[in-house]
């Protein structure tokens, strides 16, 4: 597989960092749980990375610190720690005596991303079809029908936020369905390049998850592995082609 580079080594990075800090909370977790509490620069950055990712910024858009840490109610330090990990990630360039810049994905970049979502979800799709137990197909049937149940809503933020919801709840039960797996902590990382209104916001997104779901649980009810890798790896790829077609003429 090809892979951008700049999108991979970020990851890869992310993913060894998530590694040591997995081993190191686990290690210290009685001695220091107030370090668990998530930092307002963490706070910060989550919010940024969203807007970048949602288009709020065009590429090269400067991301003056003032008018940020103004907008969002905090100090200059908190905006300037989470601009300097947006840099880390790529969604941000630092440029000496021009500041912060915003970088947003590029439909290759996606490409990338859902291609490593397709390969990790794919795998974790066939080891649940080897682990599953009937009580987990039923709340895999049971997901789905919440999700066509809601799909029917009338449109708005209750219903986003329910297919959203359901959707998620949906993979994280085939994701947590093999046991001590980390392959499901590297999906989860790459998650955070992926906007969170995702779902609703893509036309085609909710129809294709109605389409491909039942086929998936059905793979998965059946013990098929192959049959539910290739299920799932469809289905994030499908993903990938929707995006793209939403993305600014500018980032094509």
């Amino acid at each position: 597989m090809d892979f951008r580079p700049c999108v991979a080594i970020v990851l890869l990075d992310s993913i060894r960092y998530l590694i040591k800090d997995s081993t190191m909370a686990t290690t210290h977790a009685r001695l220091d749980r107030p370090a668990a509490r998530p930092k307002l620069a963490d706070e910060v950055a989550d919010s940024l990375r969203q807007a970048i990712l949602q288009g709020a910024y065009e590429k090269d858009a400067k991301l003056g610190m003032e008018e940020l840490a103004e907008e969002l109610g905090v100090s200059i330090m908190p905006v300037r720690e989470a601009l300097i990990a947006l840099s880390n990630e790529g969604l941000v360039n630092a440029e000496p005596r021009r500041g912060f810049r915003a970088n947003p994905l590029t439909q290759a970049d996606l490409d990338d991303i859902f291609q490593i979502q397709a390969q990790l979800g794919g795998v974790l799709a066939a080891r649940a079809a080897r682990e599953a137990t009937p009580e987990d197909v039923e709340t895999l049937r049971v997901l789905h029908a919440e999700l066509e149940e809601a799909s029917r809503l009338p449109a708005g933020e209750e219903r986003s936020a329910r297919l959203e919801h359901l959707n998620g709840a949906f993979h994280r039960h085939i994701n947590k369905i093999p046991t001590g797996d980390r392959l499901r902590w590297f999906l989860r990382l790459t998650n955070r390049f992926v906007r969170r209104d995702l779902f609703d916001s893509v036309p085609g997104m909710t129809e294709g998850a109605l389409r491909d779901h039942p086929a998936i649980i059905d793979a998965i009810a059946a013990g098929d592995s192959q049959a539910a890798r290739n299920l799932m790896e469809a289905h994030f790829i499908q993903g990938s082609d929707l995006v793209g077609y939403t993305l600014p003429a500018d980032t094509q």
